[in-house]
């Protein structure tokens, strides 16, 4: 895919997004004031201001995007922040990976127990029983050498799996922007 084709798959997803806040009247108030000033909403103020940080589909250009991304350096949120299954799925790339498997595993599990409650099963239905038998037990290698490595990130530290991955799964939803 081109530049030009990703850019306009990205535009084509633009959309009215909500994203909670908090502030107080008086910040509220003086970032409309500095969006005023220079003819904008405070909305396209920090539209704006995201594309730069994150060099998004719209960005004002290469100084603004490694200004944006100074600051963020600056305000020492990647030291401060904990050392969470999500921070470390994210900076090692195993993100995607993991709610992948996650999610075959849970479907797998879940059409297994109706193929195995079937009274009568035929070869097919044998066959495929053990193929997700299989499948689950390949899957769930990959999560735990995955999570073996985010306990040793750890020093051996963390909530548990089942509580990471809820939180992960949550903040995924959140994302996508499939919020409750």
């Amino acid at each position: 895919m081109t530049e030009r084709e990703q850019k306009e798959k990205e535009i084509a997803t633009i959309r009215k997004r909500e994203i909670e806040i908090l502030l107080s009247d008086a910040d509220m108030q003086r970032l409309w004031i500095k969006a005023g000033e220079v003819g904008m909403t405070a909305g396209e103020l920090l539209t704006s201001f995201i594309g730069d940080l994150v060099g998004g589909t719209y960005s004002n250009g290469s100084d603004e995007r490694m200004y944006a991304n100074r600051w963020l350096e600056r305000c020492g949120f990647f030291y401060t922040a904990e050392k969470t299954f999500l921070r470390y799925l994210l900076e090692y790339g195993e993100l995607d990976e993991m709610i992948f498997n996650y999610e075959e595993i849970v479907q797998c599990k879940e059409t297994l127990a109706e193929l195995e409650a079937r009274t009568e099963k035929d070869e097919d239905d044998l066959e495929e029983i053990e193929y997700m038998r299989e499948d689950i037990i390949y899957r769930q290698k990959s999560i735990d050498q995955i999570f073996n490595g985010f306990i040793k990130w750890r020093n051996g530290e963390h909530k548990g799996f089942v509580e990471e991955m809820n939180l992960i799964l949550k903040w995924h939803k959140d994302m996508k922007g499939e919020c409750d």
